[in-house]
């Protein structure tokens, strides 16, 4: 839904197994590993808490500040706008401002968003919420980006349940493509692009896995990558800040049945999921429609993908689509 083109090599495709026959097989993870900073009794490794959930003396969900993080803002939150500077009259540079930080799903060293109860992803959904409003507090901040990164070639660094929230105060020139491409749809035809996009999707079912109350998942026309899915409100929203408490208890069953179909189907591969949104700044506007994006880490971009922007997916979303609908 931006432009961009996909080459679906169909001759090419492969089927699930071949895939999963090129997924390195993680090691059995223990409930607690005492070198872990994420796990309990190490709570000391990690900044204080921005966001807890406790059951009794116990901690349910965490979110800290990552130590290593790329971005940071000082105590004291400087007025809005930050300035930006010239460099050798020709480059700008400005400070590397904004915050970062960890969602610790769960106490569970072995944990897995998949296989978690209903309601404790409901409580990762939600911490997702309350922080990403609370970020968007800071006048300076122009994005809230919410990711996980699950398994080595996805990024991971640590084995722990969690996932990520990181927010800037510039907006990365591929996001402001999107909304610009979804802005150009909606004064073109009157209506937002992916709320029509659903219908259609929804109508002929091809590339649908799943519809429930509030969501919808299927693999995107011309996928850029194998088994690649999108998880869709139905009602239109473009904020994810606005999500209600209906809204993220159906979300929670959907995330972790999709998850699990994909561990399922192609023996746990890595993967990396983010939700794309609109800033806050802009609010919930008619022309951009907030979702999730799931990838598997089954294919890695070459040269020609790098040098033309132009993917190849050797697995048509249709096919694609049918097996993760079939699976368990």
């Amino acid at each position: 839904m931006n432009g961009e083109w996909v080459i679906v090599a169909a001759e090419r495709a492969k089927r699930p197994a071949d895939y999963a026959a090129m997924v390195k097989a993680k090691d059995a993870l223990p409930e607690h590993n005492g070198n872990c900073p994420f796990c309990i009794g190490n709570e000391r490794m990690c900044e204080p808490n921005t966001y807890d959930l406790k059951e009794g003396r116990n901690w349910r969900l965490r979110v800290v500040p990552n130590k290593f993080a790329a971005v940071s803002r000082p105590v004291q939150i400087p007025e809005a706008p930050l300035r930006r500077t010239r460099v050798a009259d020709m480059h700008l540079s400005a400070q590397g401002y904004g915050a970062a930080e960890v969602v610790i799903e769960s106490p569970k060293h072995n944990a897995n968003l998949a296989f978690m109860e209903k309601s404790e992803v409901y409580e990762v959904i939600k911490s997702y919420r309350e922080r990403f409003n609370a970020l968007f507090e800071d006048p300076n901040i122009a994005m809230v980006n919410i990711f996980k990164n699950y398994g080595i070639s996805a990024g991971a660094s640590l084995e722990h349940p969690h996932s990520q929230i990181i927010a800037t105060h510039v907006l990365p020139t591929h996001i402001s493509d999107d909304l610009a491409y979804a802005r150009r749809a909606f004064n073109t035809y009157g209506s937002c692009i992916y709320c029509d996009l659903l219908k259609k999707e929804i109508s002929s079912g091809d590339r649908i896995i799943a519809v429930t109350e509030h969501f919808v998942v299927f693999c995107p026309f011309a996928s850029r990558y194998p088994y690649e899915v999108r998880i869709f409100p139905l009602k239109h929203s473009s904020l994810f800040g606005t999500i209600s408490e209906e809204q993220m208890r159906d979300l929670s069953g959907v995330l972790r049945m999709t998850l699990a179909k994909i561990y399922n189907l192609l023996r746990d591969p890595d993967y990396n999921y983010y939700v794309r949104t609109v800033p806050s700044s802009d609010g919930d506007v008619r022309f951009y429609h907030w979702h999730i994006a799931i990838t598997p880490r089954l294919t890695r971009p070459a040269g020609f993908e790098l040098g033309t922007r132009i993917y190849i997916n050797t697995a048509p979303p249709e096919q694609a689509a049918m097996e993760l609908r079939n699976a368990v």
